[in-house]
């Protein structure tokens, strides 16, 4: 049986739309049928997809987080690290609400590791950066310090990133590979505005819990 409608390839109708269809087969036909269809495979290709994100989305945190925890050899700068960038992973896919824009589910699904994995760099370059000026220096000229010397490097790195995504996402005529560019352009300067502007903050704020305590030389009075 051929079904022609008018629908879009998907959103809420199209997807009510299947739904609906789909319980009319069963009813008719009970374990014996099969759909398929553009507005189909996305819809399956959604409930699949937001399954997977979490799964996807924790593994990746966790593992981002296992790496940090072994390199930085701190529990308390991974939980500072990660949720900093994780933050600008949000205000990259809350954007298309704003502009009323679609998004493919599997962009969605793959955008959040890649800038996660790829920018992480730059919040564990200005930590380091942070506890080596820490020991010598309170922490306000320790914070000064630490963008002053960082920021060449930071913006060098998220710029390139930026712009080569893009790039690809101006010049590529596939819909997926032009929106993953897209979002790793936008996800390159948020990253940059979190880890410049607000990761500085978080440093000095919480600079006790993960700074080691400077051992006191006994002094002997004679």
């Amino acid at each position: 049986m051929v079904l022609t409608v008018e629908a879009d390839y998907e959103g809420e109708d199209t997807f009510r739309l299947v739904s609906e269809i789909r319980a009319v087969a069963e009813s008719h036909y009970p374990g014996q049928w099969h759909l398929a269809g553009e507005g189909v495979s996305t819809y399956d290709l959604m409930n699949t997809v937001t399954r997977d994100m979490v799964k996807v989305n924790l593994v990746a945190i966790l593992a981002v987080f296992a790496v940090l925890l072994a390199l930085l050899r701190s529990a308390v700068l991974p939980v500072i690290l990660v949720p900093s960038i994780e933050t600008a992973i949000w205000l990259n896919l809350s954007l298309p609400y704003f502009t009323d824009s679609y998004v493919f589910y599997i962009a969605y699904l793959i955008i959040s590791s890649i800038q996660l994995g790829a920018t992480v760099d730059y919040a564990i370059l200005l930590s380091d950066r942070y506890r080596e000026f820490r020991q010598t220096m309170d922490k306000n000229q320790a914070v000064v310090e630490t963008v002053s010397a960082v920021t060449v490097s930071i913006l060098t790195s998220g710029s390139v990133l930026s712009v080569a995504g893009f790039l690809l996402g101006a010049i590529s005529s596939n819909g997926l590979l032009a929106q993953l560019g897209t979002f790793l352009g936008v996800g390159a300067i948020c990253s940059l505005v979190i880890v410049l502007f607000v990761l500085p903050g978080l440093l000095y704020l919480f600079d006790k819990l993960f700074l080691p305590k400077k051992k006191r030389t006994p002094v002997t009075i004679q």
